[in-house]
């Protein structure tokens, strides 16, 4: 297996009146909804389609908990999540109030497994 790339033509924007340069763009191939997750891991596994789906819906609903409670998840080998807040800046510490707040993001970083397996792909161009 490997990932599908293209070409893209883009400018430098330090330098516009460079010519174009071409960079790889990964081409995505089909998606991997909940569902056909549930089945491939039912299919390699004692556990059923059903089961599977209600563990990871159960487990979406408890990482959307700990976040919204202020706590990060870490999932081991498959990373961790946590949120980060994006404000508007203050004079001073006392100044900066949730009113300043302009939006929170969900922030996620694999874990090492994930993070090794990028050093084995494989890449072709399209």
């Amino acid at each position: 297996m490997s990932i599908s790339f293209k070409a893209i033509a883009k400018k430098n924007p330090q330098s516009p009146t460079e010519p174009l340069r071409f960079y790889a763009s990964a081409v995505s191939g089909k998606n991997v909804d909940i569902d056909e997750l549930a089945k491939l891991i039912a299919d390699n596994s004692t556990v059923s389609r059903a089961d599977t789906y209600a563990v990871i819906i159960s487990m979406l609903e408890q990482i959307m908990k700990d976040l919204a409670a202020g706590r990060s998840v870490v999932l081991g080998k498959l990373g961790k999540f946590s949120i980060s807040l994006h404000s508007e800046g203050a004079a001073t510490a006392e100044e900066l109030t949730s009113a300043q707040i302009k939006k929170a993001t969900i922030n996620y970083r694999p874990g090492n497994e994930l993070k090794d397996m990028l050093a084995i792909l494989k890449f072709e161009k399209v």
